[in-house]
């Protein structure tokens, strides 16, 4: 088996977001957002510390794996929604030793803020659907003022970013769905340059999210061909079991079959990381064809 030298833990801080888009999967259930680590004082800082002392040390899947480092990807929902929980999450994940991203709307993303963040950041992702502004508004990546991340807006952010960050690495997550199948965001990503751009199937995790069929998703991916060197594309099956994933509430999870939600596990605080990663499955070749 091939290796990688970094292990990536997904931890999707909130499921509360300020855009509504109509493909989301990151919901989990009623009663997830009173329960969100965040509410809590010290538990997340407690759940990186687990996190940090099970993964950082001898385990089963630093043996399998071969990782050298641990990088701890702050997502949601949108996690800068949570200001300073989100921040300080961020600084004290750093401060661990772990390697750090975030995968964000960009929508709180001002010039203050990235004066802030970016050099906590080793990895700035951006998720960015489409460049027409009618488009957007129809997938739901449009706040209720109106607001949206357009190409202009896409390009500052990278820029400044790598100004303030040049080590950092920035990167594009575009979800190829139902209403942005025939865009073509050759301009966008000419004028942005990220260092990587992820092409995501639509991934129909519950019934209400319509999928996208392989030839629609082909034709996307070989219309964006001129930019192959920085693209990454994943499928719906590349997806399945290949993301080390944390919920709100501490929970390793999943998916499970189509359209029937998530596989969820105990909370870590409460049985630990070890007994917690036991109860989900974790598709090591398939993550290690993502990130070797």
């Amino acid at each position: 088996m091939s290796q990688s030298n970094e292990l990536v833990i997904n931890f999707h801080m909130t499921e509360h977001c300020n855009y509504r888009c109509e493909y989301c999967y990151a919901t989990w259930n009623a009663d997830c957002h009173s329960k969100e680590l965040h509410r809590q004082e010290g538990a997340v800082q407690s759940l990186i510390d687990k996190l940090s002392e099970y993964f950082f040390n001898s385990n089963p899947l630093m043996d399998a794996m071969g990782y050298k480092t641990v990088r701890l990807n702050i997502a949601g929902g949108e996690p800068m929604l949570l200001g300073k929980r989100f921040s300080d999450a961020l600084f004290y994940a750093k401060k661990k030793g772990f390697r750090t991203s975030i995968i964000t709307n960009a929508a709180f993303l001002d010039d203050e803020t990235l004066l802030s963040v970016a050099p906590q950041l080793d990895v700035l992702g951006v998720s960015f659907d489409s460049a027409d502004e009618l488009i957007a508004k129809n997938i739901g990546r449009m706040d209720r003022n109106g607001s949206w991340i357009s190409s202009d807006k896409l390009a500052h952010i990278a820029s400044m970013y790598r100004e303030l960050n040049p080590l950092g690495i920035f990167k594009v997550n575009t979800v190829v769905n139902q209403h942005n199948l025939y865009e073509s965001l050759g301009q966008t990503i000419e004028l942005v340059k990220p260092d990587k751009w992820k092409l995501l199937r639509v991934l129909p995790v519950y019934e209400d999210i319509r999928p996208v069929d392989d030839d629609e998703f082909q034709n996307y991916v070989e219309r964006h061909s001129p930019f192959s060197d920085v693209t990454v594309v994943e499928d719906n099956s590349d997806m399945t079991a290949s993301y080390l994933m944390i919920n709100p509430e501490g929970r390793f999870y999943q998916n499970g079959a189509e359209q029937e939600g998530y596989i969820v596990s105990e909370p870590l605080l409460d049985v630990g990381v070890e007994a917690a990663f036991s109860e989900i499955k974790f598709n090591i070749a398939t993550f290690l064809s993502r990130y070797a």
